[in-house]
């Protein structure tokens, strides 16, 4: 168990060395504004996923007869339509509102398309940085990255026992049932970090661009600036949130596996019901 929890740490550990690695470099890289710093945290979580998903789970002849028709059923029942639609709903916010803010981004003195700018016949306005194609190309291939090495991991879990050994079947159910809910978490926790991170530019463009409009002509983007920022913020905390559910799941997998599910528990009381004997003529 000690050994099969060390993978998941390990994916962690990888992914903050990796992260702080990745940060140190992109504030050094001059030129870039932004872009290397924007990529850094998906790239570190896709790492972590895919160092997870490749680190052997034990030996491999108990797991093959571990493995087979038998147990097939079972392991695809791990990934459940339901428990997808939180991180595809993300990631498919995520890639809609890089699209929206690309179409609506206007070029910088540099050709890079990270400006919005609203101008008519009497007045015009342009803030920056904002989300357009320079940054939202290469975020929506790290997102498509992210989201593919999740996938991975998921379909590590449900094909590959934990705990091979055949007496721990019940319990490595249980312990690949957390491990899936980790990886989850962490995958939909680094998705809305990303989306409201997107969401919060965006929406700091918008109010920076209405604000300094002197016609007044724009008070709808202010208002719909201050909302967009507002739900970003609102996105990266449950981001975050999730992020750190995911590093203490995976630290306390262990006591986790051993604890029994509420349903379980209460089965056996539902099933123990005997039904009363008929009444014979003494009772009577």
């Amino acid at each position: 168990m000690l050994a099969a929890q060390l993978r998941a740490v390990a994916g962690i550990a990888f992914a903050i060395v990796m992260f702080t690695a990745l940060f140190r470099v992109s504030i050094g890289v001059t030129g870039q504004v932004g872009l290397p710093l924007a990529l850094t945290a998906g790239v570190s979580a896709s790492g972590g996923l895919l160092l997870y998903s490749t680190l052997p789970a034990g030996s491999r002849q108990t797991a093959s007869r571990q493995t087979g028709t038998r147990n097939a059923p079972r392991d695809r029942a791990l990934l459940k339509p339901r428990a997808l639609a939180l991180p595809l709903a993300a990631l498919l916010a995520h890639v809609a509102l890089l699209v929206a803010t690309g179409l609506t981004s206007s070029p910088d003195s540099r050709g890079r398309y990270r400006v919005l700018a609203v101008a008519d016949a009497t007045s015009g306005s342009a803030a920056t940085p904002y989300p357009g194609w320079y940054y939202g190309v290469p975020l929506m291939l790290v997102t498509l990255v992210l989201a593919g090495t999740a996938l991975l991991a998921l379909r590590r879990i449900a094909g590959t026992p934990a705990l091979p050994d055949p007496r721990m079947a019940a319990l490595d159910r249980r312990w690949r049932e957390i491990s899936a809910r980790v990886v989850l978490r962490l995958a939909t926790g680094a998705l809305l970090g990303y989306c409201g991170g997107t969401a919060a530019l965006a929406g700091q463009a918008m109010v920076n661009v209405a604000w300094h409009d002197a016609g007044g002509h724009l008070q709808p983007l202010l208002a719909l600036g201050i909302a967009t920022g507002a739900l970003g913020v609102l996105l990266a905390v449950a981001g975050v949130v999730l992020l750190v559910l995911a590093a203490r799941g995976a630290l306390t997998i262990r006591s986790g596996a051993r604890t029994p599910r509420p349903a379980a528990a209460r089965a056996p009381r539902t099933a123990a019901r005997a039904p009363h004997p008929a009444k014979g003529p003494a009772d009577q």
